[in-house]
């Protein structure tokens, strides 16, 4: 019999793809080859769970990606000359209107992805000739041991790798749980080499760690194991005589070449990388370094550090005029309403504009409500207030969305938002917006440029010419826009509080 040992990102490459190795029909293939009855899956229960864990998060990512693609192409403008601009909408319109049919159709339909995703993982989970091994308290001390002796995977610092640690326990301890034959046959396949792998180069990653190996033997399960990365590549060359007799091998030769493509780009993305890390720049695999280092900047750690503190000064003083209402409020209720009526008939006589509403037939109340009324309308209206009070948003963290936002008296919305996306590449140039809206109007923005940098090598290997990576902030004008506007609204604030205290001074209150 042949064991097949799937990790977590493999079966997830079947229903999200992410990965062009793996076509649509990958989920049913594998379940044909199951109904042949030459091969089984062992399922460690914490794969299940890794599984329905991640499915529903890479799902939502992909109608992330799609609206960054959306965002990214309604960005986009061109030379104004009417037979470059007439050239560019016929280019581009088309691209728009499929992107937001796609982003509309996404967001639709996400729940029902979801769901399916999750129904179909759990088909398979419980399909024929798959061996779910559930943990027991055995399993579970062991993986307490790897974590304190720092054992594969645990020995990546500040690395908690518990449901790696529980599928390695499975594997080496697998006598436990399935008769294991001499002539039986287990493969190991995973993409995640960083955790199983002896190495990160492209031969160390063929290799198991050299922890689990000597488990293997010592569990003598070394001459029945084989460590692979690549899925398909796998079923072609180790299981041919069972993909053929299954009827799918032509469809998995198809698969292959995906997956050979893929691999070459991999090889090509490893050997630049490390070409640069060679020379101390940053590798492209990821811009996880990039956005890290922009996030921890002085420069960004300024403009977060002014947004909280506008933003927070201007809630707190609108709070105080609230409170000054609030009380203001309370003291016009304990004055004696004949002592109001006098200070209103007084300053209704001394102002011909703006009067107070006021007449004989009033009640009590009506001319408390009257004072009020009036101070709501002209002076302070408390409603508005509290709307902008609650609108006041911000982050105390850079991400590529809106930092803050606002509405101010007039109903209008300020808004400062991060846009673009950073895609590193040798010797390229990305550049990321801060841009500060009033309503649907740019005000004006700041430029985060970001240079890759690159290095080349000559035929011996030394290298020739190359330029360092940098990354530039423009930041000066929208923080410095950003911050008037908030001190003219503050200021208008301020004036509403002085005209407060003015009409209690009017009024005695």
């Amino acid at each position: 019999m042949k064991y097949l040992l799937l990790d977590t990102n493999i079966y997830i490459d079947m229903i999200v793809s992410r990965s062009s190795s793996h076509t649509a029909d990958s989920y049913e293939l594998l379940k044909m080859l199951l109904d042949h009855d030459k091969v089984k899956i062992i399922l460690p229960a914490i794969i299940e769970t890794e599984i329905k864990r991640h499915i529903a998060s890479e799902i939502h990512n992909v109608g992330t990606l799609v609206q960054k693609a959306r965002t990214s192409i309604n960005q986009i403008y061109w030379i104004n000359h009417i037979e470059e601009i007439k050239k560019y909408n016929e280019k581009i319109k088309p691209l728009s209107r499929s992107l937001g049919n796609m982003d509309d159709e996404f967001s639709k339909n996400e729940e029902r992805y979801i769901n399916e995703a999750a129904q179909k993982i759990t088909e398979l989970m419980q399909y024929k000739n798959v061996i779910r091994i559930e943990e027991n308290s055995s399993l579970l001390l062991n993986v307490q041991k790897r974590k304190l002796y720092k054992l594969c995977p645990f020995h990546i610092e500040e690395k908690e790798s518990w449901a790696d640690a529980m599928i390695i326990e499975t594997l080496i301890n697998i006598r436990d749980f399935i008769e294991i034959k001499d002539e039986d046959q287990i493969y190991f396949i995973t993409r995640n080499h960083k955790d199983f792998s002896k190495g990160n180069s492209k031969t160390e990653r063929e290799i198991i760690h050299p922890h689990i190996e000597e488990q293997l033997i010592k569990n003598k399960l070394i001459q029945l194991f084989h460590y692979r990365s690549l899925y398909t590549k796998t079923l072609l060359e180790d299981f041919s005589e069972e993909t053929k007799e299954a009827d799918i091998y032509q469809s998995l030769m198809e698969e292959a070449e995906e997956e050979k493509r893929a691999m070459i780009d991999s090889s090509h993305q490893d050997i630049l990388n490390m070409e640069r890390e060679s020379v101390g720049l940053t590798l492209l695999s990821s811009d996880d370094t990039y956005y890290e280092r922009i996030s921890e900047s002085t420069e960004i750690e300024g403009l977060i550090g002014t947004n909280e503190t506008l933003l927070s000064s201007l809630y707190a003083e609108i709070e105080d005029v609230i409170e000054e209402y609030n009380q203001f409020d309370n003291d016009t209720n304990a004055k004696p309403v004949t002592d109001l009526i006098a200070k209103i008939q007084a300053y209704n006589v001394g102002s011909p504009f703006l009067q107070i509403s006021y007449e004989n037939s009033f009640t009590e109340e009506d001319v408390r409500d009257a004072v009020l009324e009036f101070v709501n309308d002209y002076l302070c209206p408390v409603e508005a207030l509290e709307s902008t009070r609650d609108s006041i948003k911000y982050k105390d963290y850079f991400e590529f969305n809106e930092l803050l936002s606002f509405t101010d008296l007039k109903d209008n919305t300020v808004t400062l938002s991060v846009k673009g996306q950073l895609d590193p590449r040798n010797d390229d140039t990305d550049s990321i917006r801060i841009e500060l809206h009033k309503n649907e109007d740019r005000i004006s923005s700041g430029v985060i440029e970001v240079y890759y940098g690159y290095m080349n090598f000559d035929e011996d290997g030394g290298a020739s010419d190359g330029s360092t990576e940098s990354i530039d902030y423009r930041l000066e004008k929208v923080i410095n826009d950003l911050t008037e506007i908030v001190q003219e609204y503050s200021d208008s604030i301020n004036k509403i509080r002085d005209n407060l205290i003015k009409v209690r001074a009017i009024l005695t209150i």
